[in-house]
């Protein structure tokens, strides 16, 4: 349980650090009222975790123990693979996150989005589109 909670921790971490960057920048330009996007992405993407946790756990459960763990072997390959990418990208990008994703919430707020969907999409996927 170690390692999925160490994995789980740092993917959260890195979630918060772009949400963070996020809701700093729309209070330091006074669109606090586009939080509510932001807290509605947080949510979405809660809610997806949560409706995938119970259904890997009523599919998988019944399997038995050598497809279970075949089943381990390869979402731990998935997660490998994801996670070796974001590293790569965290270092290509790091240096220049906070001004990406300024810009990026800047585009959202000067496009004809009234909803802040784009900011939704953002919280949600906590991955700076390519732009």
């Amino acid at each position: 349980m170690l390692v999925p909670f160490l994995i789980m921790f740092r993917e959260g971490v890195e979630a918060a650090l772009i949400v963070g960057i996020i809701a700093s920048y729309l209070r330091q330009t006074g669109r606090t009222h586009l939080m509510k996007a932001v807290w509605l992405g947080i949510a979405l993407a809660t809610f997806m975790c949560l409706v995938l946790a119970i259904f890997l756990q009523a599919t998988t459960g019944d399997f038995p123990q050598q497809e279970q763990e075949l089943f381990a072997a390869v979402i731990a390959l998935i997660a490998v693979v994801v996670l070796t990418c974001m590293v790569f990208w965290m270092k290509k990008a790091g240096r220049s996150i906070k001004s990406a994703l300024h810009s990026q919430v800047e585009a959202a707020v000067q496009s004809n989005d009234k909803w802040g969907l784009t900011l939704v999409g953002m919280a949600f996927l906590q991955w700076p589109a390519k732009g």
